[in-house]
């Protein structure tokens, strides 16, 4: 889950020598916003896609921004810092160097973000519960608890802040159980809301339902 195993093998760095208008024709071919200028394995500047447009006639070595701290990543920078710093810095594609500073390759968000899912809980059987909660009131441990207590457990969770006066949370949770009935029972019961879920009703549930009824009506 480090940088140097995202390393494409059909995206490659641009030469000083290049024409603006080739340049742009590889960002377009391999769906990136920049490229590295390489140079002797050395990365010695960036170019960016808007770079190209105002400077179509001229050569890569004229218009590359030299600073490239932003745009290269260490061999064993992890996955999550891969994505953060593509988010912060609105970027598709980094330039990976080893740890003499020598140019290996090219790390692009397509193939991160590939990675990224096909590796997740989010392609295991189950279902998914989208909850609203105060962030105040928010404890993963009791909303563990009540799936568990109902043979479900989290296997994949997402926490979206929606930054509103009440600071309220979306909480996303991949649940490894396909049917939810009782589990979103059991959290409404503790109070939470439940915005979204994509489980189908259970074939059961009925018969559930009637035994419940029966006990009941038994035990009055």
């Amino acid at each position: 889950m480090f940088a140097k195993q995202f390393i494409s093998n059909e995206i490659f760095p641009l030469k000083k020598s290049d024409s603006a208008e080739s340049a742009m024709l590889f960002m377009e071919d391999w769906l990136v916003k920049e490229l590295p200028v390489v140079e002797s394995a050395k990365v010695l500047g960036i170019v960016k896609k808007p770079m190209l447009f105002e400077n179509d006639s001229k050569r890569i070595d004229q218009i590359m921004e030299l600073n490239t701290d932003v745009y290269v990543v260490n061999e064993f920078t992890h996955l999550f810092e891969l994505m953060k710093q593509m988010n912060q810095y609105d970027l598709n594609s980094l330039a990976v160097i080893g740890s003499d500073q020598q140019y290996l390759g090219i790390v692009c968000a397509k193939d991160i973000s590939n990675y990224a899912y096909a590796h997740s809980a989010l392609v295991q059987e189950g279902s998914v519960l989208v909850i609203e909660v105060a962030a105040i009131h928010y404890s993963l441990a009791e909303i563990s608890r009540i799936c568990e207590s109902n043979d479900a457990k989290i296997i994949h969770l997402m926490i979206e802040n929606l930054r509103d006066e009440n600071n309220m949370l979306l909480v996303s949770i991949k649940l490894n159980k396909l049917y939810l009935t009782h589990v979103i029972a059991s959290l409404e019961r503790f109070s939470y809301k439940i915005i979204y879920t994509n489980s189908p009703t259970d074939p059961n549930n009925s018969l559930d339902d009637r035994y419940n009824w029966l006990v009941k009506y038994l035990n009055t």
